[in-house]
Order: C-alpha cells, then structure tokens, then sequence
C-alpha cells in the first residue's frame, strides 16, 4: 500500500484530545505519594506532573485538568474523570482529601470537595459542587448529583440516585436501589423550589426506597424496604409501605441477635480529641450539622 502524503496525514489522537477538557487516569494505576498542593519546578503540582507521564506513555493526548488537589495517598483507577464536562465551566477547584479510592469507571464534576478516605465503586458519578465528609464509602452505579451536602461516615451502597441539593448527615446508611427526588414540579421550567430530602444522624433507608422532594428523616430512624415516604418521619421511628406509615418506635425493635436490649442502632458516639487511644484529633471528633430545614405539610402524590 503506498504512504500517504505527509501534508494529508492526521496528528494521532488530535480529534480525541480536542474534545476532552478534563483528564483520565489511563492504562495504569497512579498512586499519588506526595501533596498535590506542593509546587514543582516544571511550575505543575504533583497531579498534573502524575498525569502529563501518564499521557506520555500511552499517548492519548489527554490535558491535565487545573485546581485538582489530591491528598497524600489516594489511588485513583485509569479511565477515572476528574472535572466539568467539556463546555461547561468549572465553578471552583475539586479537593479530594488522604487515603482515599476511587475505582475506575467514575466521575468527578468540578468544585467537588471531598474528605479523607473515600472509597468508590466503580462507575460512580459525583456532581458538580458537592461535599462530602471522612471515611464515606460510595458505591458502584451510584450517582450524587450537584449540590448534595454528605457528613462522614455516610454509606451509600450500589445503583443509588442522591437527587440534586439532598443534605445527609453523618452516620447514615443507604441501601442498594434507593431514589431520592427532588422537584415538585416534574416537568416545569420553574427550580426555584427544588430540593432534595433531608437525612438526619444515623439514620437507616432500607432497599428500593423512593424519597420524595423535601422529606426529611429523623435521626436513627429506619425506612423499610421499597418504602415510599412522601411526608417527614420523626425521630427513632420505623417507616414503611406505600405511602409509609409509622410502625413502631426504635426502641421497640427486636434484634433476630439477640443483643442487648437498647443495643439496637446505638447512635454512635463522636470520639474526643485527647488522652491515650481516644485521641483522634478533632477532625475525628467533628459531626456535620445538618440545616433545618421546614418541609410541607402536605404530601407529595
């Protein structure tokens, strides 16, 4: 076959670098050993020095991203998006905290402020201005849209949605399929009122659970199974069926354990800085204040 004339040849990978304005991790796993914040003298960070290697080996043209802080020892999977969407502007820096992971497949939209030691899933979308406390775990197919506010210790398990402005506090858990809405108006032009529900202290949301715009749920209360909860639940109540009624209180749930009577969805306690193996540092001992927020007497059908 003849070669084709130099001024018809195409750069490689030309029209897949023009269309990517953030970056990926590819072919490898990158282990970020060093502050991201610490100025190197090529005038990049270690983040954009980690990724400008990256793309040189295996020549995908891919442009580091700017303002990504990345804390000392956090994995990141390949093909792992960190930034805004090509033509969309990236409101502020993204901050991920030490320790974490997050696996491949996942994204990660601008101005995205994340504490130490997340752990992902894969494929794991989380959307543009969210924050998100210490030690959460969120899980693969899971997405968190803008603007959602997570405490620490929050789980998430997999094939979740976490609607736009929902507010989580710490210690809650949320189990695989659960939907939170957050728009009254389905279909209207209209968001000025949009907003997701909000989940107060170690609180439980069963499986396959639909929440509706502005609910709130109480502190260590339970949602059952396949719920859907259109009005607020109190606290330390168990909720359940279409449209969830109250069943009983807490302290009336039996362990099929047998634990100790009261045992059962013990608030946890946050730890207090100083003094022998209790000493964590205040970071340890912080508990995310969650706004209260008046939902609508009405229920939302």
């Amino acid at each position: 076959m003849r070669p084709r004339p130099d001024g018809l040849r195409r750069p490689f990978g030309s029209a897949r670098s023009q269309r990517i304005a953030g970056f990926a991790l590819n072919r490898r796993e990158c282990l970020l050993t060093a502050e991201s914040s610490v100025r190197r003298n090529d005038g990049g960070n270690d983040v954009r020095s980690v990724l400008a290697e990256a793309a040189a080996v295996s020549k995908t043209g891919h442009r580091p991203l700017q303002n990504v802080h990345i804390g000392q020892g956090t994995l990141i999977d390949e093909d792992v998006r960190l930034g805004t969407e090509p033509g969309r502007a990236q409101t502020r820096p993204i901050e991920i905290g030490k320790d974490g992971r997050i696996r491949a497949g996942s994204a990660i939209d601008g101005g995205v402020r994340i504490g130490d030691r997340l752990e992902t899933g894969r494929n794991v979308f989380i959307g543009e201005d969210t924050t998100i406390g210490d030690d959460c775990h969120i899980w693969t197919n899971t997405v968190i849209e803008g603007g959602c506010v997570l405490g620490n210790r929050v789980r998430i398990e997999a094939n979740c949605y976490i609607a736009r402005f929902t507010t989580i506090a710490d210690d809650v858990t949320i189990a695989p399929g659960v939907c939170f809405a957050n728009d009254p108006h389905p279909g209207s032009q209209a968001h000025a009122c949009m907003r997701g529900p909000t989940i107060e202290r170690g609180a439980q949301i069963g499986m396959n659970a639909t929440l509706l715009p502005f609910v709130t749920i109480g502190e260590r209360s339970v949602v059952g199974a396949g719920s859907v909860v259109t009005q607020g639940v109190s606290s330390e109540l168990v909720v359940a069926g279409n449209p969830a009624r109250v069943l009983k209180s807490i302290s009336e749930v039996a362990c099929p354990l047998d634990l100790e009577e009261g045992e059962y969805l013990r608030a946890p306690e946050p730890r207090k800085p100083g003094g022998g193996e209790e000493a964590q540092g205040a970071e340890a001992a912080r508990v995310t204040e969650v706004p209260v927020v008046p939902y609508p007497a009405q229920n939302w059908k």
